[in-house]
């Protein structure tokens, strides 16, 4: 792979068609998806690739998060997430794309060896990102011109993009289906055969895994840890903890388990249903600021 070295001018001015610079990597790995609609035995060889695969991968735990406080990022991946969540709404994209463009994010700012990030440079790699993972999961991808179109300061110039999107995707060695907890809470609910009033369920689920994606303490744990405590935390709201508990905490090994359990305590401590409000707010507020 080509010696990709962080160059601290990357580009004079965001709308500058110009090349862009190169990177340096650090090495960490990635992760796969795969498809619910499974029998029973490939559901269960498909959690335990997932579960072996996500082990592989950093861009979680507490290395992840101190990685983030020392580069200055919590805040700008903050502001990203919400850009993210707000425009996923605004061009009715999936919430696959969603997942998978913050973790583009997360994993490439972890691989790539850059002193210090500017807020334009953070915004480009978001839209980068998002770029990417709508390519890789929707039927028609939005233009770069439709994803700048609200909550980024720069507007990038289409080549610009491009040429980032190519960036990124060597950084990540061309591997964009990774598992995220919302993909892996597709499996679980798959695994547990929720039929019927399963959309109601993936809703609430959704809602904790979309706090779960803002929240820094949740990314200290693994994908399938955060998607195991959603589901855990909706089925015992739902009083159908008991008969589906033992589903989940058997697919997992005992430090799984003891994980789950402190995510549910941190999701319980929380109003999930206040995330959109906060999110809209912040997103409104800074709107009016520019």
């Amino acid at each position: 792979m080509d010696n990709l070295l962080c160059d601290e001018s990357w580009l004079s001015d965001p709308l500058t068609p110009e090349s862009l610079p190169n990177f340096s990597l650090n090495i960490h790995e990635d992760h796969m998806v795969v498809s619910p609609a499974m029998d029973a035995t490939t559901i269960e060889e498909a959690i335990s690739i997932d579960l072996e695969k996500e082990s592989c991968f950093s861009n979680h735990g507490h290395k992840f998060v101190e990685f983030l406080a020392s580069k200055k990022l919590i805040d700008a991946r903050f502001t990203m997430v919400q850009w993210l969540i707000q425009t996923r709404s605004r061009l009715n994209l999936s919430f696959e794309t969603l997942f998978s463009a913050a973790n583009c994010f997360d994993r490439f700012v972890y691989v790539i060896s850059c002193g210090e990030w500017s807020k334009w440079m953070v915004e480009l790699v978001a839209v980068t990102s998002l770029s990417v993972a709508s390519k890789f999961n929707e039927v028609n991808s939005p233009s770069l011109q439709e994803l700048q179109m609200e909550g980024v300061t720069h507007m990038f110039h289409h080549k610009t993009v491009l040429e980032m999107e190519l960036i990124l995707l060597k950084a990540l060695e061309w591997r964009v289906n990774s598992v995220t907890s919302f993909s892996f809470s597709q499996i679980l609910m798959t695994k547990m055969g929720i039929v019927g009033s399963g959309d109601i369920m993936m809703n609430r689920i959704t809602e904790h895994l979309l706090h779960g994606l803002c929240d820094m303490k949740m990314l200290e744990y693994a994908p399938s840890v955060v998607a195991a405590a959603a589901v855990w935390n909706v089925f015992e709201e739902k009083a159908a903890l008991e008969e589906n508990f033992a589903k989940i905490m058997n697919l997992f090994g005992q430090e799984h388990k003891e994980n789950a359990a402190k995510c549910v305590n941190v999701m319980k401590s929380r109003n999930v249903g206040e995330v959109k409000n906060v999110l809209q707010r912040d997103f409104t507020i800074r709107r009016s600021s520019q």
